[in-house]
């Protein structure tokens, strides 16, 4: 195995699902790309999403302090390549891109009608971080397609692989590994589990 102990980058951690993050202030309206995201609380339910201060959105977002955070399918995936290498201030990304937008319910951000799940965000809270802003919002609402979460994912989600490049994964070959499992496993060496 290699080390570099000053790396100039490290996408080691890639695939990552995609999220589109929309945000909505004085009737402008951005929608970027974003592969560092990732929830953080369950109560209250936060999710965070790591934004440059050079970004469009990020402006948008410490005016308006509220975003959407939305999940696309794969046949997506070009979109969100064009989204995260545009900027809202050259182009208005919406009509660009032909995006079809809804109203949120408790947010005035809008979000991605094709998205397959979607959360309404409050700003919680936000921190420097590096060259990046970390953007902590309060889930207020969840929009999603019930078809597809039948118990399981029943869709492609997008995934990053990082340099431009975009997959998804074979839900087909999904693996569950209960609790009960690890009970059982555990239960040769622990008592009482």
């Amino acid at each position: 195995m290699l080390f570099v102990e000053k790396p100039k980058t490290y996408n080691f951690h890639f695939p990552s699902n995609i999220a589109i993050i929309c945000a909505e202030y004085e009737n402008q309206i951005n929608l970027m790309t974003a592969a560092w995201h990732t929830q953080v609380s369950q109560k209250p339910p936060l999710y965070m999403v790591s934004i440059s201060s050079q970004r469009y959105t990020h402006e948008l977002i410490v005016y308006s302090r509220e975003f959407s955070i939305n999940f696309i399918s794969y046949d997506l995936s070009q979109l969100a390549a064009f989204l995260g290498r545009t900027s809202g201030r050259d182009i208005e990304k919406v009509s660009v891109f032909d995006i079809a937008l809804e109203q949120s319910v408790n947010i005035r951000t809008p979000f991605l009608k094709k998205a397959y799940a979607v959360y309404e965000c409050k700003l919680y809270d936000y921190r420097r971080a590096g060259d990046h802003t970390l953007f902590i919002g309060q889930i207020v609402g969840v929009h999603y397609d019930e078809n597809s979460f039948d118990p399981n994912l029943k869709t492609s989600p997008t995934l990053y692989l990082g340099s431009d490049k975009y997959a998804t994964l074979d839900t087909s070959s999904v693996k569950i590994h209960s609790e009960k499992q690890v009970k059982d496993y555990l239960s040769k060496w622990v008592q009482d589990i």
